[in-house]
């Protein structure tokens, strides 16, 4: 579940950890990362069935990015 914590920090500097997962999950697209606070939990969704890591590692990455 996404923390309302984790969603400011997100919105906060989602240009920044994009470039960063882009640069460390090549096959991700500007498509999967687009980042719409409404539409937050099925973008995540997406990338962890994307990337095959379930939703707490995923969180973990983004937030250590």
């Amino acid at each position: 579940m996404i923390s309302n914590k984790m969603a400011f920090r997100l919105k906060s500097n989602w240009d920044l950890k994009k470039g960063k997962l882009k640069a460390r999950f090549p096959k991700l697209t500007e498509a999967d990362l687009d980042f719409d606070e409404t539409q937050m939990k099925e973008m995540l969704a997406k990338l962890e069935f994307k990337l095959a890591i379930p939703s707490n590692e995923l969180q973990l990455i983004i937030e250590t990015l």
